[in-house]
């Protein structure tokens, strides 16, 4: 629906047109509130796990997301604050500074980091962002998964916030070594500290029967209709149940204002206010802090980056621009830094619920960003009476949607003899070597915090030996189906257009593409991707003609 061309003939036709285009736009906005709204708590926690204000996570949203659309970066995929990255900042914050606070250094790291991403994208980084390693791929999004399913158990424990801790100078200077290298176990750091659950024990239990109502509207409401959103649908019974039942009750389960609330006061401020004391750059300690975990932070945010980026490729069978998407999200953690965040990344758990929304475009991921602002400076009075317990069990069938659960029975079908593997269908057929990436991928993200540079340097390599076995694969093949062409023309000639073809074919390749792969390799191996279609998937992202 063009507004301008042809020429409108008055006000009416052009309110007419752009009503029109509101309505065919209205699966874009709805979207952008679910995940805007879904973004709140997560991003909060992340705060908390990086020892940071709330301030920093949800300023690092709004600017990334709008950033990274205005540029062009990949539509549908939504960029925010990370749990990988929060645990290599509280490295930083707990690192022993000198002239200034710890958490002083933060707009200088993501700033730093945002610049060597900019740079990164004129270097070939994007290509690889965009044909990352298969089994990489699907090792980090299950311990992502796991994550997610991790973060949802701070919600139901007392983390008062007060008003000193959400202020930029309530972090103290810590006692670590500076660029310490120490490990801290992920799985752990999410999950947070003891076992203060919410009391009493009445509330308690309302809170998970909530939490399994919206988790059970969320799975299953589609199987029956997409005309309404079933994450709105989640919500709207949560918030029904909590305060049409349980508080007339005497039961009440923390709300969204409980665990720090949307609101900022401030969300123009940058790093030139008073409120800021920023260390002198022209000290070498300055810089040896500044260049050593910026480093780190951009390798973890590629890393988020490269994993979000493919999730969404195969989520749309299509490929994003890779390029783009770096240089966006560069230079938006460069104005994250300057504006007082904690930097951003690709995030798998809201890209699938972007895409579980409809939200597939860069109208979305705008608008997210638009949205979340708005909720900080003016509408939190209505958003923080939101009931946490909605957004956890919306969170957790996310990540029992991008879980990808076919991984795990190529982990046990990996111990069997190779005849007995022959007699496998090709899904559950996955080649060792690849499962074992998987588990190391896995293991390294529920247990490592600030081996970031080591798993960048781990893709990298993996990548480049992929690369080299499949050109290895594809002479030998050409070898033999010359000598077979020699003997038998007509009849080769077809099987060497269909052999040349990649081993591992590209997200926008058809399905029969797919099959002929697969009977090409005998039943031996197939790509690891191929995962994404499992059942529980399917029954949320329905895709035509197959996954991948």
């Amino acid at each position: 629906i063009c507004l301008c061309v042809p020429r409108a003939s008055g006000p009416g036709d052009m309110a007419g047109r752009l009503g029109r285009w509101f309505w065919g736009q209205s699966d874009q906005f709805i979207s952008s509130i679910i995940v805007s709204i879904s973004m709140i708590p997560e991003a909060i926690s992340y705060a908390l796990i990086a020892g940071l204000p709330p301030s920093f996570a949800l300023q690092s949203c709004w600017i990334s997301c709008m950033m990274t659309a205005l540029i062009g970066g990949r539509p549908g995929m939504i960029t925010s604050a990370s749990g990988l990255s929060a645990l290599l900042l509280y490295r930083l914050i707990n690192t022993d500074t000198i002239g200034a606070t710890s958490i002083m250094f933060v707009p200088f790291v993501v700033a730093f980091a945002g610049i060597l991403q900019t740079f990164s994208s004129f270097f070939g980084f994007g290509k690889l962002a965009t044909n990352f390693p298969a089994p990489m791929i699907v090792g980090m999004v299950n311990g992502l998964a796991i994550l997610a399913f991790a973060l949802q158990f701070r919600y139901a424990k007392v983390f008062p916030l007060t008003e000193s801790e959400m202020t930029v100078s309530a972090a103290a200077a810590g006692d670590g070594k500076a660029v310490e290298v120490e490990l801290t176990i992920a799985l752990f750091a999410y999950f947070g500290k003891g076992l203060s659950w919410i009391q009493p024990w009445l509330n308690f239990g309302v809170y998970l029967g909530e939490v399994f109502l919206a988790f059970i509207v969320t799975m299953f409401v589609p199987k029956l209709t997409t005309f309404f959103p079933a994450t709105i649908m989640a919500m709207l019974v949560v918030v029904a149940v909590e305060y049409g039942l349980a508080r007339q009750f005497g039961a009440d389960t923390p709300l969204l204002g409980d665990y720090g609330g949307v609101e900022v006061k401030y969300p123009w401020t940058t790093v030139l206010d008073s409120e800021y004391a920023l260390p002198s750059l022209a000290s070498w300690e300055t810089w040896k802090i500044v260049t050593g975990y910026g480093s780190a932070l951009f390798a973890t945010q590629f890393i988020e980056t490269a994993i979000a980026l493919n999730v969404v490729n195969r989520l749309d069978e299509s490929d994003g621009p890779g390029f783009l998407v770096l240089f966006g999200q560069g230079l938006s953690n460069v104005l994250i830094g300057f504006m007082g965040g904690m930097g951003s990344s690709g995030v798998v758990s809201m890209s699938v619920l972007a895409d579980r929304t409809f939200g597939t475009t860069c109208l979305s991921t705008f608008m997210t960003g638009a949205m979340l602002f708005i909720f900080m400076a003016w509408g939190y009075p209505i958003i923080n009476y939101i009931p946490l317990s909605a957004i956890s069990g919306i969170s957790i069938a996310m990540a029992c949607s991008f879980i990808q659960w076919r991984s795990l029975v190529a982990v046990f079908t990996a111990f069997l003899p190779n005849n007995q593997r022959l007699l496998l269908p090709p899904q559950f057929n996955v080649d060792r070597l690849d499962v074992c990436i998987m588990l190391v991928v896995t293991a390294a993200c529920l247990t490592v915090d600030v081996s970031a540079l080591a798993l960048f340097c781990i893709g990298v390599a993996v990548s480049t030996v992929m690369v080299c076995r499949d050109r290895g694969s594809e002479e030998s093949q050409g070898q033999v189906e010359i000598e077979d062409i020699e003997e038998e023309e007509e009849v080769e000639h077809v099987e060497v257009v269909q052999k040349q073809q990649s081993i591992y074919p590209s997200p926008s390749g058809s399905s029969g593409s797919r099959s002929d792969n697969h009977s090409n390799h005998g039943g031996c191996s197939v790509n690891p991707l191929d995962f994404m279609c499992d059942a529980a998937e399917e029954a949320i992202f329905p895709v035509n003609g197959g996954c991948v």
